[in-house]
């Protein structure tokens, strides 16, 4: 399999980007560099024009929905993929959800936990917008390695304020 990746500035910081034939992989965000000699066999340092294009308009704040396709083919369990899949699908640019009100979507209400698991090993954040899941009763929550302040950022880029 082919893939490529690249680095791409962002107002957040430099994105690395893994992108395959399927769809988009990976985004390491911050200091995070995906080590893709490990995740595939052949990999290009190359830009995927379409993909940075959308990534770049997002950060504009030209696009409100990512249409490039995403490949978590590469998450084996399947309740991770499901919330996933179902966040990518129904939690639209400036909505936010809480970790239970997103397992319940994804098919496991009472799994709040697990779906805050999921979303700090997210493959693919901001397409995959894991910013958009919040604690109960509105509260900001986490947001991995680059922490609340990205997350905040991202939510505002969205139109989305929390009480701090």
């Amino acid at each position: 399999m082919t893939a490529s990746w690249w680095r791409q500035e962002t107002p957040i910081g430099v994105l690395t980007v893994l992108a395959g034939h399927h769809g988009v992989q990976q985004i390491g965000l911050g200091p995070v560099d995906l080590d893709v000699e490990d995740r595939v066999g052949d990999v290009l340092e190359e830009c995927d024009d379409e993909v940075a294009i959308e990534i770049d308009e997002y950060f504009r704040g030209r696009r409100r929905r990512f249409t490039m396709p995403v490949d978590l083919s590469a998450v084996d369990a399947p309740f991770p993929r499901s919330v996933y899949e179902t966040l990518h699908r129904d939690v639209c640019f400036g909505e936010t959800v809480s970790y239970g009100e997103l397992a319940e979507m994804a098919g496991r209400p009472g799994a709040a936990r697990a779906v805050g698991n999921a979303m700090s090993r997210n493959p693919v954040p901001i397409v995959v917008p894991c910013h958009r899941v919040v604690a109960s009763g509105g509260r900001i929550g986490g947001y991995g390695l680059s922490g609340v302040r990205t997350k905040r950022f991202l939510l505002a880029l969205e139109g989305v304020e929390l009480a701090r």
